[in-house]
Protein backbone atom coordinates (compact mmCIF):
# COMPACT_ATOMS: atom_id res chain seq x y z
CA UNK A 1 0.00 0.00 0.00
CA UNK A 2 1.24 3.55 -0.54
CA UNK A 3 1.96 6.16 1.44
CA UNK A 4 2.93 10.16 1.31
CA UNK A 5 6.46 9.18 1.53
CA UNK A 6 6.57 6.53 -0.93
CA UNK A 7 7.79 7.43 -4.29
CA UNK A 8 5.46 6.73 -7.18
CA UNK A 9 7.15 4.54 -9.38
CA UNK A 10 7.04 5.42 -13.10
CA UNK A 11 8.99 2.28 -15.64
CA UNK A 12 9.63 3.92 -18.57
CA UNK A 13 10.03 1.13 -21.95
CA UNK A 14 12.30 1.98 -24.50
CA UNK A 15 14.86 5.04 -23.94
CA UNK A 16 13.87 7.38 -26.75
CA UNK A 17 12.21 10.94 -26.96
CA UNK A 18 9.42 10.20 -25.48
CA UNK A 19 11.28 9.09 -22.55
CA UNK A 20 13.21 11.65 -22.39
CA UNK A 21 11.09 14.45 -22.36
CA UNK A 22 8.98 12.32 -19.12
CA UNK A 23 11.92 12.81 -17.52
CA UNK A 24 11.87 16.53 -17.85
CA UNK A 25 8.45 16.87 -17.17
CA UNK A 26 9.00 14.70 -13.87
CA UNK A 27 12.40 16.49 -12.48
CA UNK A 28 10.60 18.22 -9.74
CA UNK A 29 9.01 15.75 -8.77
CA UNK A 30 11.34 13.20 -8.59
CA UNK A 31 13.93 16.06 -6.80
CA UNK A 32 11.16 16.10 -4.18
CA UNK A 33 10.82 12.25 -4.04
CA UNK A 34 7.65 12.05 -5.00
CA UNK A 35 8.16 9.98 -8.32
CA UNK A 36 10.85 7.45 -8.74
CA UNK A 37 11.54 6.74 -13.00
CA UNK A 38 13.08 3.87 -13.81
CA UNK A 39 14.27 3.35 -17.66
CA UNK A 40 14.60 0.31 -19.30
CA UNK A 41 16.61 -0.06 -23.03
CA UNK A 42 18.12 -3.02 -24.31
CA UNK A 43 20.93 -0.41 -25.79
CA UNK A 44 22.81 2.08 -22.77
CA UNK A 45 22.31 4.77 -25.72
CA UNK A 46 20.23 6.82 -27.43
CA UNK A 47 20.75 6.88 -31.00
CA UNK A 48 19.93 11.08 -32.63
CA UNK A 49 18.70 10.15 -36.18
CA UNK A 50 18.86 13.47 -37.41
CA UNK A 51 22.08 13.04 -38.62
CA UNK A 52 22.54 9.85 -39.77
CA UNK A 53 23.13 11.20 -43.64
CA UNK A 54 26.24 13.58 -41.89
CA UNK A 55 27.63 10.52 -40.04
CA UNK A 56 27.51 7.93 -42.96
CA UNK A 57 29.12 10.94 -45.43
CA UNK A 58 31.60 11.91 -42.54
CA UNK A 59 30.77 15.29 -41.93
CA UNK A 60 30.78 14.14 -38.14
CA UNK A 61 32.07 11.32 -36.13
CA UNK A 62 29.75 8.31 -36.14
CA UNK A 63 30.02 8.59 -32.16
CA UNK A 64 28.48 11.70 -32.03
CA UNK A 65 24.99 10.35 -33.00
CA UNK A 66 25.14 8.33 -29.54
CA UNK A 67 24.37 10.42 -26.49
CA UNK A 68 25.37 7.75 -23.13
CA UNK A 69 22.19 6.50 -21.77
CA UNK A 70 23.47 7.65 -18.41
CA UNK A 71 24.27 11.23 -19.33
CA UNK A 72 20.82 11.31 -20.93
CA UNK A 73 18.78 9.68 -17.89
CA UNK A 74 20.39 11.36 -15.06
CA UNK A 75 17.65 11.82 -12.45
CA UNK A 76 16.39 7.86 -13.10
CA UNK A 77 17.40 4.75 -12.77
CA UNK A 78 18.61 3.22 -15.93
CA UNK A 79 18.26 -0.58 -16.69
CA UNK A 80 20.07 -2.14 -19.48
CA UNK A 81 18.12 -5.23 -20.47
CA UNK A 82 15.59 -5.90 -23.36
CA UNK A 83 12.02 -6.23 -22.19
CA UNK A 84 10.61 -10.20 -22.08
CA UNK A 85 7.29 -9.58 -20.66
CA UNK A 86 4.70 -7.37 -18.88
CA UNK A 87 2.27 -8.25 -16.43
CA UNK A 88 -0.11 -5.58 -16.43
CA UNK A 89 -2.40 -7.38 -13.17
CA UNK A 90 0.19 -6.62 -10.92
CA UNK A 91 2.00 -4.13 -12.94
CA UNK A 92 5.52 -6.01 -13.50
CA UNK A 93 8.35 -5.99 -16.31
CA UNK A 94 10.27 -8.56 -16.64
CA UNK A 95 13.65 -8.46 -18.31
CA UNK A 96 16.32 -10.34 -20.05
CA UNK A 97 20.40 -9.29 -19.73
CA UNK A 98 22.21 -9.92 -22.88
CA UNK A 99 25.37 -12.10 -21.43
CA UNK A 100 23.41 -14.75 -20.51
CA UNK A 101 19.80 -14.14 -20.51
CA UNK A 102 19.32 -13.99 -16.19
CA UNK A 103 15.79 -11.97 -15.97
CA UNK A 104 15.10 -9.58 -13.47
CA UNK A 105 11.75 -7.73 -12.13
CA UNK A 106 11.03 -4.20 -12.38
CA UNK A 107 7.73 -3.09 -10.55
CA UNK A 108 5.52 0.17 -11.39
CA UNK A 109 2.86 2.14 -10.53
CA UNK A 110 2.66 4.06 -14.34
CA UNK A 111 4.03 2.86 -17.37
CA UNK A 112 5.15 4.43 -20.25
CA UNK A 113 5.84 2.54 -23.36
CA UNK A 114 8.44 4.02 -25.92
CA UNK A 115 9.89 0.88 -27.49
CA UNK A 116 9.67 2.67 -31.05
CA UNK A 117 9.49 0.92 -34.24
CA UNK A 118 11.65 -1.52 -36.05
CA UNK A 119 12.24 -2.46 -39.62
CA UNK A 120 9.53 -3.81 -41.65
CA UNK A 121 11.47 -7.01 -42.89
CA UNK A 122 8.62 -8.13 -44.78
CA UNK A 123 8.00 -4.95 -47.32
CA UNK A 124 9.53 -6.80 -49.89
CA UNK A 125 11.61 -9.73 -51.02
CA UNK A 126 15.19 -9.76 -50.06
CA UNK A 127 14.85 -6.83 -47.69
CA UNK A 128 16.18 -8.28 -44.68
CA UNK A 129 19.22 -10.13 -46.54
CA UNK A 130 20.41 -8.16 -48.98
CA UNK A 131 19.77 -4.38 -48.05
CA UNK A 132 21.00 -2.17 -45.79
CA UNK A 133 18.95 -0.46 -42.91
CA UNK A 134 19.58 3.33 -40.76
CA UNK A 135 17.45 1.82 -37.41
CA UNK A 136 19.73 0.76 -35.18
CA UNK A 137 23.15 2.41 -35.19
CA UNK A 138 25.05 -0.59 -36.21
CA UNK A 139 23.07 -0.62 -39.14
CA UNK A 140 23.85 2.66 -39.79
CA UNK A 141 27.81 2.09 -38.52
CA UNK A 142 28.19 -1.26 -41.05
CA UNK A 143 26.72 1.36 -44.26
CA UNK A 144 29.37 4.00 -43.08
CA UNK A 145 32.26 1.62 -43.75
CA UNK A 146 30.47 0.13 -46.95
CA UNK A 147 29.95 3.43 -48.75
CA UNK A 148 34.17 3.91 -48.70
CA UNK A 149 35.34 0.10 -48.58
CA UNK A 150 33.01 -0.40 -51.96
CA UNK A 151 34.64 3.02 -53.56
CA UNK A 152 38.26 0.62 -52.68
CA UNK A 153 36.82 -2.65 -54.45
CA UNK A 154 35.43 -0.68 -57.53
CA UNK A 155 38.84 1.56 -58.00
CA UNK A 156 40.80 -1.57 -58.70
CA UNK A 157 38.04 -3.19 -60.53
CA UNK A 158 38.33 -3.92 -64.19
CA UNK A 159 35.93 -5.37 -65.38
CA UNK A 160 33.40 -3.10 -66.29
CA UNK A 161 30.22 -4.58 -65.51
CA UNK A 162 31.09 -5.06 -61.84
CA UNK A 163 32.64 -1.64 -61.72
CA UNK A 164 29.29 -0.38 -62.70
CA UNK A 165 27.26 -2.32 -60.08
CA UNK A 166 29.55 -1.39 -57.77
CA UNK A 167 29.44 2.64 -57.94
CA UNK A 168 25.61 2.01 -58.56
CA UNK A 169 23.65 2.76 -54.72
CA UNK A 170 20.19 2.43 -54.77
CA UNK A 171 17.80 4.51 -52.03
CA UNK A 172 14.50 3.08 -51.48
CA UNK A 173 12.16 5.82 -50.28
CA UNK A 174 11.72 9.46 -51.73
CA UNK A 175 10.46 10.26 -48.02
CA UNK A 176 13.30 12.70 -45.41
CA UNK A 177 15.46 10.28 -44.59
CA UNK A 178 15.61 8.77 -48.40
CA UNK A 179 16.20 12.07 -50.09
CA UNK A 180 19.07 12.78 -47.22
CA UNK A 181 21.15 10.18 -47.87
CA UNK A 182 20.58 9.99 -51.31
CA UNK A 183 21.83 13.94 -51.59
CA UNK A 184 24.55 13.80 -48.98
CA UNK A 185 25.41 10.81 -50.50
CA UNK A 186 26.45 12.48 -53.86
CA UNK A 187 28.55 15.29 -52.44
CA UNK A 188 30.17 13.18 -50.50
CA UNK A 189 31.25 10.95 -53.85
CA UNK A 190 31.76 14.30 -55.44
CA UNK A 191 34.17 15.10 -52.94
CA UNK A 192 35.54 11.54 -52.92
CA UNK A 193 36.65 11.55 -56.69
CA UNK A 194 37.90 14.91 -56.10
CA UNK A 195 40.26 14.49 -53.43
CA UNK A 196 41.47 10.96 -52.87
CA UNK A 197 40.39 8.28 -55.82
CA UNK A 198 42.06 9.24 -59.05
CA UNK A 199 41.03 6.78 -60.81
CA UNK A 200 37.54 7.15 -60.02
CA UNK A 201 35.16 9.74 -61.79
CA UNK A 202 32.12 11.37 -60.29
CA UNK A 203 30.33 11.05 -63.95
CA UNK A 204 30.42 6.90 -62.96
CA UNK A 205 28.29 7.79 -59.94
CA UNK A 206 24.66 6.41 -59.98
CA UNK A 207 22.49 6.85 -57.63
CA UNK A 208 18.95 5.82 -57.77
CA UNK A 209 16.13 7.26 -55.73
CA UNK A 210 12.62 5.44 -55.92
CA UNK A 211 9.91 7.34 -54.53
CA UNK A 212 6.27 5.03 -54.10
CA UNK A 213 4.53 8.13 -54.31
CA UNK A 214 3.70 11.11 -57.51
CA UNK A 215 6.75 12.94 -55.73
CA UNK A 216 9.49 13.22 -53.18
CA UNK A 217 8.94 14.02 -49.99
CA UNK A 218 5.74 13.19 -49.51
CA UNK A 219 5.14 14.46 -46.15
CA UNK A 220 5.46 17.90 -47.64
CA UNK A 221 3.47 17.24 -50.54
CA UNK A 222 0.11 18.64 -49.62
CA UNK A 223 1.29 21.96 -47.15
CA UNK A 224 4.14 23.01 -49.15
CA UNK A 225 4.18 22.13 -52.35
CA UNK A 226 6.88 24.83 -53.28
CA UNK A 227 9.24 23.23 -51.01
CA UNK A 228 8.66 19.87 -52.71
CA UNK A 229 9.34 21.69 -55.90
CA UNK A 230 12.23 23.53 -55.27
CA UNK A 231 13.93 20.18 -53.80
CA UNK A 232 12.83 18.46 -57.06
CA UNK A 233 14.57 21.07 -58.94
CA UNK A 234 17.44 21.05 -57.02
CA UNK A 235 18.33 17.37 -57.21
CA UNK A 236 17.87 17.33 -60.94
CA UNK A 237 19.95 20.32 -61.47
CA UNK A 238 22.67 19.56 -58.83
CA UNK A 239 23.29 16.40 -58.35
CA UNK A 240 23.72 13.50 -60.33
CA UNK A 241 20.47 11.59 -58.38
CA UNK A 242 17.80 9.37 -60.80
CA UNK A 243 14.70 9.86 -59.15
CA UNK A 244 12.04 7.77 -60.21
CA UNK A 245 8.48 8.05 -58.43
CA UNK A 246 5.46 5.97 -58.64
CA UNK A 247 7.85 3.10 -58.15
CA UNK A 248 9.23 0.93 -55.32
CA UNK A 249 11.47 -2.16 -54.93
CA UNK A 250 9.75 -5.25 -55.13
CA UNK A 251 12.90 -8.29 -54.65
CA UNK A 252 16.39 -7.44 -53.76
CA UNK A 253 19.76 -9.68 -54.29
CA UNK A 254 23.21 -9.13 -53.28
CA UNK A 255 23.58 -7.93 -56.85
CA UNK A 256 20.77 -5.89 -58.37
CA UNK A 257 17.16 -4.55 -56.97
CA UNK A 258 13.95 -5.42 -58.98
CA UNK A 259 11.34 -2.58 -59.39
CA UNK A 260 7.23 -2.19 -59.02
CA UNK A 261 7.71 -0.95 -62.51
CA UNK A 262 9.40 -3.91 -63.74
CA UNK A 263 12.92 -2.24 -64.08
CA UNK A 264 16.12 -4.28 -62.42
CA UNK A 265 18.77 -1.99 -61.47
CA UNK A 266 22.25 -3.65 -60.89
CA UNK A 267 23.74 -2.94 -57.85
CA UNK A 268 26.01 -3.87 -54.79
CA UNK A 269 24.66 -1.10 -52.12
CA UNK A 270 20.96 -0.88 -51.80
CA UNK A 271 19.89 1.29 -48.17
CA UNK A 272 15.95 0.64 -47.51
CA UNK A 273 15.00 3.71 -46.24
CA UNK A 274 11.05 2.71 -45.59
CA UNK A 275 9.14 0.47 -43.94
CA UNK A 276 8.59 0.72 -39.95
CA UNK A 277 7.16 -2.47 -37.58
CA UNK A 278 6.20 -2.24 -34.50
CA UNK A 279 7.92 -3.83 -31.41
CA UNK A 280 7.53 -8.16 -31.24
CA UNK A 281 6.15 -7.83 -27.54
CA UNK A 282 3.30 -6.15 -28.47
CA UNK A 283 1.74 -9.44 -30.29
CA UNK A 284 1.71 -10.64 -26.35
CA UNK A 285 -0.91 -7.76 -26.09
CA UNK A 286 -4.26 -7.34 -26.55
CA UNK A 287 -4.40 -3.42 -26.42
CA UNK A 288 -6.32 -1.61 -29.10
CA UNK A 289 -3.92 -0.81 -32.42
CA UNK A 290 -4.07 0.73 -35.20
CA UNK A 291 -4.29 -0.24 -38.78
CA UNK A 292 0.35 -0.26 -38.80
CA UNK A 293 0.14 -2.16 -35.75
CA UNK A 294 0.41 0.77 -33.18
CA UNK A 295 -0.67 1.35 -29.82
CA UNK A 296 -3.96 3.52 -29.69
CA UNK A 297 -3.90 5.84 -26.87
CA UNK A 298 -6.80 8.14 -25.38
CA UNK A 299 -6.44 12.24 -25.87
CA UNK A 300 -4.36 11.92 -22.20
CA UNK A 301 -1.94 9.80 -24.09
CA UNK A 302 -3.21 6.75 -22.02
CA UNK A 303 -4.08 3.56 -23.85
CA UNK A 304 -7.34 3.31 -24.17
CA UNK A 305 -9.22 1.78 -21.71
CA UNK A 306 -6.34 1.78 -19.29
CA UNK A 307 -5.61 3.69 -16.27
CA UNK A 308 -1.85 3.75 -15.73
CA UNK A 309 -0.14 2.69 -18.77
CA UNK A 310 0.83 5.53 -21.46
CA UNK A 311 2.47 5.47 -24.85
CA UNK A 312 4.05 8.37 -27.31
CA UNK A 313 6.70 8.44 -29.58
CA UNK A 314 6.93 6.01 -33.06
CA UNK A 315 4.84 2.90 -31.27
CA UNK A 316 1.94 5.02 -30.58
CA UNK A 317 -1.24 6.05 -32.09
CA UNK A 318 -1.50 9.50 -30.72
CA UNK A 319 -4.81 11.17 -31.81
CA UNK A 320 -4.29 14.59 -33.87
CA UNK A 321 -6.20 17.59 -32.46
CA UNK A 322 -6.54 18.36 -36.20
CA UNK A 323 -8.06 14.83 -36.81
CA UNK A 324 -6.13 11.18 -37.38
CA UNK A 325 -3.12 10.66 -35.59
CA UNK A 326 -0.18 11.97 -35.49
CA UNK A 327 2.71 11.52 -37.93
CA UNK A 328 5.94 9.44 -36.15
CA UNK A 329 7.87 12.19 -35.95
CA UNK A 330 10.46 13.01 -33.35
CA UNK A 331 8.84 16.33 -32.79
CA UNK A 332 6.06 14.58 -31.97
CA UNK A 333 7.63 12.09 -29.65
CA UNK A 334 9.22 15.03 -27.67
CA UNK A 335 5.98 16.76 -27.09
CA UNK A 336 4.18 12.99 -25.97
CA UNK A 337 6.70 12.62 -23.54
CA UNK A 338 6.49 15.56 -22.46
CA UNK A 339 2.52 15.71 -22.31
CA UNK A 340 2.85 11.99 -21.02
CA UNK A 341 4.70 13.14 -17.65
CA UNK A 342 2.64 16.35 -17.27
CA UNK A 343 -0.77 14.07 -16.67
CA UNK A 344 1.74 11.41 -14.32
CA UNK A 345 1.89 14.25 -12.32
CA UNK A 346 -1.17 15.95 -12.35
CA UNK A 347 -2.36 12.91 -11.48
CA UNK A 348 -0.31 12.29 -8.67
CA UNK A 349 -1.28 15.70 -7.69
CA UNK A 350 -4.89 14.71 -7.79
CA UNK A 351 -5.27 17.21 -10.80
CA UNK A 352 -7.56 16.56 -14.03
CA UNK A 353 -5.56 15.39 -16.61
CA UNK A 354 -5.50 17.41 -19.92
CA UNK A 355 -5.51 16.43 -23.60
CA UNK A 356 -2.58 16.41 -26.08
CA UNK A 357 -2.91 19.64 -28.19
CA UNK A 358 0.06 20.24 -30.33
CA UNK A 359 -0.21 20.82 -33.88
CA UNK A 360 3.05 20.58 -35.09
CA UNK A 361 5.90 23.02 -35.95
CA UNK A 362 7.48 22.94 -38.92
CA UNK A 363 9.80 20.37 -41.08
CA UNK A 364 12.94 20.28 -42.33
CA UNK A 365 15.22 18.56 -44.93
CA UNK A 366 18.68 18.88 -45.92
CA UNK A 367 19.36 18.63 -49.79
CA UNK A 368 23.43 18.24 -49.14
CA UNK A 369 25.84 21.08 -50.33
CA UNK A 370 24.48 23.41 -47.98
CA UNK A 371 21.07 23.60 -48.89
CA UNK A 372 17.79 22.31 -47.28
CA UNK A 373 13.66 23.02 -47.32
CA UNK A 374 12.03 23.90 -44.73
CA UNK A 375 9.02 25.45 -42.84
CA UNK A 376 7.98 26.71 -39.54
CA UNK A 377 4.50 27.76 -38.42
CA UNK A 378 3.61 27.54 -42.07
CA UNK A 379 5.67 29.33 -43.58
CA UNK A 380 8.55 27.90 -46.41
CA UNK A 381 12.30 29.09 -46.64
CA UNK A 382 14.99 27.07 -49.43
CA UNK A 383 18.36 27.54 -49.65
CA UNK A 384 21.44 28.51 -47.35
CA UNK A 385 18.54 30.11 -44.71
CA UNK A 386 16.96 26.26 -44.33
CA UNK A 387 20.51 24.60 -44.18
CA UNK A 388 21.08 27.08 -41.28
CA UNK A 389 18.16 26.43 -39.24
CA UNK A 390 17.73 22.68 -39.85
CA UNK A 391 21.05 22.25 -38.15
CA UNK A 392 20.03 24.52 -35.53
CA UNK A 393 17.43 22.21 -34.78
CA UNK A 394 19.23 19.45 -34.92
CA UNK A 395 21.47 21.07 -32.12
CA UNK A 396 19.09 21.77 -29.98
CA UNK A 397 17.30 18.11 -30.40
CA UNK A 398 20.56 16.10 -29.29
CA UNK A 399 19.63 14.90 -25.84
CA UNK A 400 23.38 15.96 -24.10
CA UNK A 401 25.85 18.87 -24.56
CA UNK A 402 28.89 17.19 -25.07
CA UNK A 403 26.96 15.53 -28.85
CA UNK A 404 26.10 19.40 -29.35
CA UNK A 405 29.87 20.66 -28.57
CA UNK A 406 31.50 17.78 -30.67
CA UNK A 407 29.29 18.47 -33.76
CA UNK A 408 29.73 21.84 -33.71
CA UNK A 409 33.27 21.04 -33.84
CA UNK A 410 32.89 18.38 -36.16
CA UNK A 411 31.18 20.92 -38.23
CA UNK A 412 33.60 23.68 -37.83
CA UNK A 413 37.09 21.73 -39.14
CA UNK A 414 35.94 19.22 -41.75
CA UNK A 415 35.65 21.95 -44.35
CA UNK A 416 39.67 22.63 -42.96
CA UNK A 417 40.91 19.12 -42.25
CA UNK A 418 38.33 16.68 -44.43
CA UNK A 419 35.91 14.59 -44.00
CA UNK A 420 36.35 11.17 -42.30
CA UNK A 421 36.64 8.46 -44.87
CA UNK A 422 37.72 5.33 -43.11
CA UNK A 423 36.21 2.28 -44.11
CA UNK A 424 36.64 -0.44 -40.42
CA UNK A 425 35.14 -3.78 -41.05
CA UNK A 426 34.14 -6.00 -38.83
CA UNK A 427 36.46 -9.42 -39.23
CA UNK A 428 34.21 -11.22 -42.45
CA UNK A 429 36.44 -14.21 -41.47
CA UNK A 430 33.66 -15.91 -38.86
CA UNK A 431 30.55 -14.17 -40.61
CA UNK A 432 27.36 -16.08 -41.38
CA UNK A 433 24.30 -14.87 -43.22
CA UNK A 434 21.50 -15.39 -44.99
CA UNK A 435 21.56 -14.68 -48.95
CA UNK A 436 18.35 -14.52 -51.07
CA UNK A 437 18.46 -14.87 -55.25
CA UNK A 438 16.06 -14.59 -57.50
CA UNK A 439 15.23 -17.55 -60.22
CA UNK A 440 17.43 -17.30 -63.25
CA UNK A 441 20.35 -15.35 -60.74
CA UNK A 442 23.69 -16.68 -61.10
CA UNK A 443 25.33 -16.97 -57.73
CA UNK A 444 28.67 -17.51 -59.26
CA UNK A 445 30.59 -18.21 -62.40
CA UNK A 446 33.17 -21.25 -63.36
CA UNK A 447 36.66 -20.20 -63.24
CA UNK A 448 35.49 -17.28 -60.47
CA UNK A 449 37.52 -16.97 -57.32
CA UNK A 450 35.76 -17.82 -54.52
CA UNK A 451 35.49 -17.02 -50.78
CA UNK A 452 32.69 -18.20 -49.12
CA UNK A 453 30.55 -22.03 -49.57
CA UNK A 454 26.41 -21.79 -49.41
CA UNK A 455 23.98 -24.11 -47.82
CA UNK A 456 20.29 -23.91 -49.38
CA UNK A 457 17.98 -23.26 -47.02
CA UNK A 458 14.71 -23.05 -49.16
CA UNK A 459 14.61 -23.07 -53.60
CA UNK A 460 17.15 -24.93 -55.07
CA UNK A 461 19.77 -23.89 -57.93
CA UNK A 462 21.72 -25.82 -61.15
CA UNK A 463 25.14 -26.73 -61.36
CA UNK A 464 26.90 -26.64 -64.86
CA UNK A 465 30.12 -26.99 -66.37
CA UNK A 466 31.27 -25.69 -69.48
CA UNK A 467 27.47 -24.90 -70.06
CA UNK A 468 26.27 -28.54 -69.22
CA UNK A 469 23.57 -29.24 -66.60
CA UNK A 470 25.04 -31.61 -63.82
CA UNK A 471 22.88 -31.50 -61.03
CA UNK A 472 19.96 -29.76 -59.35
CA UNK A 473 20.05 -28.99 -55.44
CA UNK A 474 17.59 -28.12 -53.06
CA UNK A 475 17.31 -27.86 -49.16
CA UNK A 476 20.26 -29.39 -46.91
CA UNK A 477 22.89 -29.43 -49.84
CA UNK A 478 25.80 -27.17 -49.72
CA UNK A 479 28.13 -25.90 -53.04
CA UNK A 480 31.01 -24.12 -53.31
CA UNK A 481 33.06 -25.32 -50.71
CA UNK A 482 35.74 -26.70 -52.41
CA UNK A 483 37.23 -23.46 -53.64
CA UNK A 484 37.86 -22.61 -50.24
CA UNK A 485 38.90 -25.68 -49.07
CA UNK A 486 41.67 -26.32 -51.84
CA UNK A 487 42.13 -22.77 -53.00
CA UNK A 488 41.26 -23.37 -56.11
CA UNK A 489 38.57 -21.17 -58.33
CA UNK A 490 35.58 -22.52 -58.73
CA UNK A 491 34.62 -25.77 -60.77
CA UNK A 492 30.60 -24.94 -61.49
CA UNK A 493 28.55 -21.74 -62.27
CA UNK A 494 25.79 -22.10 -60.19
CA UNK A 495 22.33 -20.34 -61.14
CA UNK A 496 18.85 -20.60 -58.67
CA UNK A 497 15.82 -21.73 -60.52
CA UNK A 498 13.88 -20.49 -57.88
CA UNK A 499 13.75 -17.79 -55.30
CA UNK A 500 16.21 -19.39 -52.99
CA UNK A 501 17.79 -18.84 -49.84
CA UNK A 502 21.09 -19.70 -48.51
CA UNK A 503 23.46 -19.79 -45.69
CA UNK A 504 26.54 -17.59 -46.93
CA UNK A 505 29.49 -18.90 -44.84
CA UNK A 506 32.86 -17.22 -45.09
CA UNK A 507 36.32 -18.77 -45.63
CA UNK A 508 37.23 -19.34 -41.94
CA UNK A 509 34.33 -20.05 -40.57
CA UNK A 510 33.38 -22.72 -43.22
CA UNK A 511 37.18 -24.73 -42.41
CA UNK A 512 35.93 -24.54 -38.80
CA UNK A 513 32.61 -26.58 -39.27
CA UNK A 514 34.68 -28.63 -41.65
CA UNK A 515 37.21 -29.86 -38.95
CA UNK A 516 34.36 -30.37 -36.64
CA UNK A 517 32.22 -32.24 -39.07
CA UNK A 518 34.46 -33.21 -41.49
CA UNK A 519 32.03 -35.08 -44.57
CA UNK A 520 33.12 -38.77 -45.63
CA UNK A 521 32.88 -37.41 -49.67
CA UNK A 522 32.77 -33.87 -50.90
CA UNK A 523 31.40 -33.43 -54.18
CA UNK A 524 33.22 -30.67 -56.22
CA UNK A 525 30.83 -27.94 -57.57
Amino acid sequence: MKTKSTPVRVVALGGGYATINVLKSLKGHIASGRVHLTVIDKNNYHVFHGLVAEMLTGKIQPGNITSPARMVFRGADFHNAEVLHVDFQHKRVTTRRYLDGHQHTVEYDHLVIGLGSRDNLSRYTGVAQNTFRLKSYWDVFELKNHITGILELAEIETDPIERERLLTFVIAGGNFAGVEVATELDEFLEYLTKHYYPRLRYEEMRIILLSGDKTILPELAKRQPRLVRYASRFIAEKTRISVHLETYISAATPMSATTSTGLEFQARTIISCTGNAQPEIFDQWSFERDPVGRLITDATLRLVGQEHVWSGGDCAAVPSPQGGYCPGLALYAIKAGEHIGRNIARMIDGKPLTPFSFKGLGDACSLGRRNAVGHLYGIGFTGFLAFVTWRLFMLKYLPVWNRRIRTMSNWLMWPLIGRDITSIRSNDATQVRERLFQPGQTIYLEGETGNCMYLIREGSVDAYQDGTLLQTLGPGSYFGELAIFNETTRSRTIVATTEVRVLEIQREMAKLLRRHFEPKTIKPL
